[in-house]
């Protein structure tokens, strides 16, 4: 019986559904030979450390983004992280002992990571002698910040090549790194026609009009109305999906507003592959995970409002790969639609940069991965 562990923390919605669908995937190989386990590294470290993890990163991110962008860029600085570097792993070593104590005792084949905490964790355990597990490390950014990179990891799963010349230009052996994308469900991979015309039915949306979506309850109300008010003019030629997730005074204002074109509220979603599958143009954050499950789905998306650090390096990539729009006015949302659903040559070439760079299969090519590594140790 080979055991595989997959950890992530919730710290950031991408990092948790990164390890589901990898979890998902060895499910669907259904080999009872395999032992998977996943779980929230956080459910075994210090209840105050446990509870302030996650609450300091949202709150970070969505009051202070300029403070979170600093420090991101602050301790990339590689002067920076080798004095600080040694002080963070000695904080979350002493929070952590339950963890690592769990992974000592129950000695898996193959651990694999969607968080840099328990990578980090794991890797220094393994460095001393303490664990003998194989450990691949999924990054779930274009590029890698330096938390992601420590010696004693096996392997690191990267989105693209981009993301090896950061790992090798910080010593990682090129031997040690895959390129193989970032992790998503296999639900936004495939879609019958006759799955897309239900979905549409469901949502009440009309196969003639160019389909929005924004995945926008963390932009806020100031900016989705104005963006809704610039769309006013092609009324006629649109339909707008909008996912609220858990920002309720958004989908409440909203909600009492009437434009010139459909528009359907929704609040937090357990149905994304749905939605995502009647959409033609998507206006959202390029968070890793959202920005894989878009480009599986073949749908452009108008970057709004990256956090700095992962989401600006993400937005320059897919800037650089010509897979995405960036706007200074709200206003060219509404050039970039009639465009795409007037010029045909122009949505091709879009739909092609789109292709060349999506890794839909990413979390099955994972699990083959891992089970040819448990496979060595046989």
């Amino acid at each position: 019986m080979k055991k595989i562990l997959i950890l992530h923390i919730a710290a950031g919605h991408g990092h948790t559904k990164a390890a589901e669908a990898i979890a998902e995937a060895f499910q669907a190989k259904n080999d009872s030979n395999v032992q998977v386990e996943i779980f929230d590294a956080l459910e075994k470290t210090n209840p105050l450390f446990r509870r302030s993890y996650s609450q300091i990163y949202f709150k970070m991110v969505r009051w202070a983004a300029w403070f979170w962008g600093f420090f991101y860029f602050l301790t990339n600085v590689r002067f920076v992280y080798f004095f600080l570097a040694p002080l963070r792993f000695f904080w979350n070593r002493l929070q952590a002992k339950s963890l690592l104590d769990y992974l000592r005792k129950e000695s898996f084949d193959v651990i694999l990571f969607t968080h840099f905490l328990p990578a980090e964790l794991c890797a220094s355990a393994k460095g001393q002698g303490l664990l003998q597990s194989k450990l691949i490390t999924v990054v779930t950014d274009v590029i890698p910040h330096a938390v992601w990179i420590n010696p004693g990891t096996d392997f690191y799963w990267v989105m693209a090549e981009e993301s090896i010349k950061t790992l090798v230009d910080r010593g990682v052996a090129r031997e040690r790194i895959h390129i193989g994308g970032i992790p998503i469900s296999e639900r936004f991979i495939k879609t019958s026609e006759s799955q897309v015309a239900s979905f549409r039915n469901q949502f009440g949306l009309k196969p003639d009009r160019t389909t929005l979506l924004f995945t926008s309850g963390s932009f806020g109300i100031g900016p989705t109305e104005a963006i809704l008010h610039s769309l006013q003019e092609i009324g006629d030629r649109i339909q707008v999906l909008v996912v609220c997730g858990r920002n309720k005074t958004l989908y409440e204002v909203l909600n009492k507003k009437r434009y010139t074109f459909p528009i359907t509220l929704f609040g937090f979603v357990d149905n994304m592959h749905e939605i995502m599958s009647v959409t033609d143009l998507m206006i959202a954050k390029p968070g890793g995970i959202t920005m894989c499950e878009s480009l599986a789905k073949g749908i452009p998306i108008i970057i709004m409002s990256p956090i700095p650090g992962q989401e600006t390096y993400n937005a320059e990539w897919l800037l650089r790969r010509r897979a995405a729009f960036q706007i200074k006015t709200f206003s060219e949302i509404k050039e970039i639609v009639l465009k795409l659903s007037q010029d045909s040559s122009f949505r091709e070439t879009i739909r092609n940069s789109i292709a060349e760079i999506a890794k839909p299969y990413a979390a099955r090519d994972i699990v083959d991965f891992a089970l040819k590594e448990t496979a060595k140790t046989a």
